[in-house]
């Protein structure tokens, strides 16, 4: 399957983001698919918040079999100015909806600080403590804790769905 991100999508907003997943049935034999042909796609809740800066398949996250995907939200401001958001899409809850509102996200990950943008950079990061289900890196490339040049962070976040 492809995961394409479109942060500067206006569906949800001026700027709000969109990400769009084509599963791999779909491919076919032509050698381009237009993007509104997608099999699903998942709309950034606000405007600005620049949703699909970046994706990432998530591996199984909640161990049902069926792989997850991670959007970023870069600029999203519920952790504050430009904190950021993370959203983790199941794969059992694509269902038949083709276009989807990420705030009905099964799960969300909101930058701590302004300005942290988390949602940078997001991947999915394996089973790294070995219970069976993989789990996610989110990156927070402005976090500055300590107030000094923005040194970045990126947090491991274990699946215990």
């Amino acid at each position: 399957d492809i995961l394409v991100g479109a942060h500067g999508n206006d569906d949800g907003g001026d700027g709000s983001g969109k990400a769009y997943l084509i599963l791999g049935a779909s491919l076919g034999s032509s050698p381009e698919i237009g993007l509104a042909d997608a099999d699903h796609s998942f709309v950034g809740e606000n405007s600005d918040d620049r949703a699909g800066y970046s994706v990432s398949g998530a591996g199984d996250v909640d161990g049902d079999g069926l792989d997850d995907i991670l959007v970023g939200a870069l600029f999203n401001d519920d952790g504050g100015s430009d904190a950021g958001k993370v959203y983790l899409i199941l794969g059992a809850s694509l269902g038949v909806t083709a276009e989807i509102d990420l705030s009905l996200a099964d799960h969300s990950f909101v930058g701590a600080n302004s300005d942290d943008r988390a949602g940078y950079s997001v991947s999915g990061a394996g089973d790294v403590d070995g219970d069976g289900r993989d789990d996610l890196l989110v990156g927070a490339h402005y976090s500055d804790e300590d107030d000094a040049d923005p040194a970045g962070k990126a947090y491991l976040i274990l699946s215990g769905l």
